[in-house]
């Protein structure tokens, strides 16, 4: 029968193993730490891209509100003026 610590170690080698075998298939170079720190700065860009487009989003959205709100009020004054 195994012992406790025999499994751990058997489970994490094994975890190891399948979270290299995963970063192989998807194209990362899990041989040096380079390539390691280079795949985790592509993801930090990808964050801030996508960061980003949220925020022109937002403001294109509050921006597009800010334009009809105008244009109503704008609407509702020259129909009182008249």
């Amino acid at each position: 029968m195994m012992t406790t610590d025999e499994t751990r170690e058997i489970a994490k080698t094994a975890a190891r193993e399948a979270v290299r075998e995963m970063m192989i298939t998807m194209g990362v170079d899990t041989s040096s730490p380079e390539a390691m720190i280079e795949m985790q700065k592509d993801f930090q860009s990808l964050r801030a891209w996508r960061r980003s487009i949220q925020t022109v989003q937002r403001q294109g959205i509050i921006s597009a509100v800010g334009v009809i709100v105008v244009g109503v009020l704008g609407l509702i004054y020259m129909q009182f003026r008249q």
